[in-house]
């Protein structure tokens, strides 16, 4: 190899002053910005729900749906009817398919807007947003089954 063409990059302890030899430097950016939509998934809460009779069919679909609508801190704002209309559903199936979930807890009821009822996400099941949030989120959870 021709050391003209190629430089040696080493690992320097800005401390010491030591220059460490061998292993690998790898270089990872501070923030990787994601163009799509994300969120964290708990893997236990998803083999739970696979392993849920009652989780299959038009629930699962809808849920997937909900997974797909999810806005950050968890919040799910879209109405049944949109749902219906989304995955060409009837509205009472789409609402038998919003209690079955919300009785189970894997969705949450959240505060109005307008007329319109939103949703949570269990964050036992997944979660958008900040890590701090999540576990802020969380301890209030808990807490507010303590009480």
């Amino acid at each position: 190899m021709n050391n003209d063409k190629y430089k040696t990059l080493g690992l320097h302890d800005s401390i010491t002053g030591e220059v460490v030899e061998g292993g690998l430097t790898v270089y990872v950016g501070s923030k990787v910005k994601w163009r799509e939509n994300w969120f964290m998934g708990i893997q236990e809460a998803f083999i739970a729900l696979a392993k849920d009779s009652e989780i299959t069919g038009r629930p699962r679909r809808i849920l997937d749906y909900l997974f797909g609508k999810l806005g950050f801190e968890n919040y799910i704002c879209i109405t049944q009817k949109e749902i219906s209309k989304e995955l060409k559903l009837y509205k009472s199936d789409v609402s038998s398919a919003i209690k079955l979930l919300t009785d189970k807890e894997i969705i949450l009821k959240g505060p109005k807007l307008g007329r319109t009822t939103t949703y949570r996400l269990n964050s036992e099941y997944g979660w958008r947003g900040s890590i701090k949030n999540l576990s802020k989120d969380r301890l209030s959870t808990h807490l507010k089954i303590v009480k």
